[in-house]
């Protein structure tokens, strides 16, 4: 009997027809899927806390996932600080890579397949995921509120 607990990060709790987050530290669920003999036992999704911290996110985001004792972590983009963190959970850690994707169900289909690559160090800069571009405004304000 073979059991797998596949951890992915997603953009939404809408289970396997989630949208597939290719970020890790800061996506904003996991789907979680536990396997048992290749078929489906269970579904769960979990919030990360970690989406908006400060700092960090890729080692919180990993504690999360560690606490969970997956089999195996698919991942997108990964920073420094979450494969540090991933390193010592033991599981196996798998990169989506250039496959064209749009759900959790996509990614697993593509694992299930074989067609994933084995990841063991960053493909991103520490804070890649956390926006930080300057956005359109005009700074047409006058600051002349009295309140």
């Amino acid at each position: 009997m073979k059991n797998q607990k596949i951890v992915i990060p997603s953009m939404n709790p809408g289970g396997l027809n989630a949208q597939f987050d290719w970020r890790f530290g800061r996506c904003s669920h996991f789907t979680v899927i536990e396997k048992e003999d290749d078929k489906i036992t269970q579904v769960t999704v979990l919030t990360n806390d970690a989406v908006n911290a400060m700092g960090g996110a890729g080692i919180a985001a990993s504690q999360t996932v560690g606490n969970l004792s997956p089999s195996d972590i698919i991942v997108g983009n990964v920073g420094p600080n979450a494969i540090y963190g991933l390193g010592s959970i033991g599981a196996n850690l798998y990169q989506v890579g250039n496959n064209q994707v749009n759900t959790v169900k996509d990614v697993l289909d593509l694992f299930e397949q074989g067609k994933l690559q084995p990841v063991n160090t960053a493909n991103v800069d520490s804070h890649t995921g956390m926006g930080g571009g300057r956005g359109m405004g005009r700074g047409m304000g006058r600051g002349q509120s009295r309140w």
